[in-house]
């Protein structure tokens, strides 16, 4: 068994949920895995939930694939482990992390960071999904992916003692990961690369059929009835930038503003990864090379950039004065997005 260990890690190319980060972070460099990404994480959609800290309502934003992105990537296989298994194999979770490590498997699941982030007891839980990928027995620290730490997705090293504090602390009713599974229980989730062997083409009829999806706001849902039923009212595709606006404006003026960045970061990474998309399609010759609509297609990334950076900025000045800027940002975003995006599709059509 080494005394240190660390799988290999890429940039993440997006970042702005954990399991977009966690999945990123294992393949963005990898040639295999991008014919996969490409094809997918064209839609959007977004649909109003309960906060589950605050009890506030919320515009949950996110590209297809979300949540369940590691599970249904080819290139990544996916382990469920309950907490029983765990403790009967390991005995406990030091040493099954430990293990798995050394073994290349990437651990994903719900902690109390509470616990990581307080050396002093607290009265309150803060469960957040972490991605551990390495480990030093010598410090006794993991290496971790999280926003927690740093306000924004960053690699850190935390404690045995404080991993091991947040994990035994979780309950069934806190691990809304093996919730939204509709599993029930509690446990870890072990991810391996699998990157090896070719197992996915670059789909260009799912990109053409996504790409109509996105650009008509068509509802999606019904090509995943196979695996849940239970669906709340969503917004698709274009139409989540008037949601998106329309949530910016109920944030900024209520009594007490809050600052929920969430959605607008989904949209600029949902815009960085079609500008990559367009790019690759262009190298690996789906679409003629054309450095006009590159530049084009780069204004709309520069527009959504600047509105997050916006919401950044009001959310430590409390001056809400410039708000008006963010609907002249997402609508240039929005009428850019949609011209170059029929371009793109009709010329995919033609082949």
């Amino acid at each position: 068994m080494a005394d240190v260990k660390k799988l290999p890690l890429a940039k993440p190319l997006i970042t702005s949920w954990q399991w977009h980060a966690s999945l990123f972070s294992i393949l963005s460099d990898d040639e295999n895995a991008k014919k996969w990404i490409y094809s997918n994480y064209i839609q959007l959609r977004c649909y109003d939930i309960e906060e589950r800290w605050t009890g506030d309502t919320i515009l949950l934003t996110d590209m297809m694939p979300g949540s369940s992105s590691l599970k249904q990537c080819p290139y990544l296989m996916f382990s469920m482990m309950t907490k029983a298994q765990i403790e009967s194999y390991c005995g406990n979770i030091i040493d099954f992390i430990i293990k798995t490590i050394d073994l290349g498997g990437y651990v994903y699941g719900v902690f109390d960071e509470a616990k990581i982030l307080c050396n002093a007891e607290v009265d309150y839980k803060f469960p957040h999904e972490l991605f551990i990928y390495g480990y030093d027995r010598d410090k006794e620290e993991f290496n971790v992916g999280d926003f927690t730490f740093t306000d924004k997705y960053s690699h850190n090293r935390v404690s045995f003692s404080d991993v091991e504090r947040g994990y035994e602390v979780i309950t069934e009713q806190d691990d809304h990961i093996f919730k939204d599974d509709y599993k029930g229980g509690r446990g870890l989730y072990v991810i391996m690369k699998n990157t090896d062997v070719p197992l996915y083409d670059l789909d260009i009829e799912l990109i053409k059929e996504n790409l109509k999806e996105y650009l008509n706001s068509i509802d999606s849902k019904n090509h995943f009835r196979m695996m849940r039923n239970r669906f709340n009212d969503t917004t698709f595709g274009i139409k989540v930038y008037d949601r998106v606006l329309a949530q910016i404006d109920k944030q900024l003026h209520k009594a007490e503003p809050d600052f929920d960045i969430r959605a607008l970061h989904v949209m600029y990474d949902h815009k960085v990864l079609m500008l990559e998309r367009i790019k690759y399609l262009m190298n690996n010759g789906a679409l003629k090379y054309n450095q006009q609509t590159i530049d084009e297609y780069a204004t709309v990334v520069t527009n959504m950039l600047a509105a997050r950076n916006l919401l950044l900025k009001i959310s430590i000045t409390g001056n809400i004065e410039s708000s008006s800027r963010f609907k002249t940002y997402l609508d240039a975003a929005k009428e850019k997005e949609i011209g170059i995006l029929f371009k793109v599709l009709a010329e995919l059509e033609e082949k």
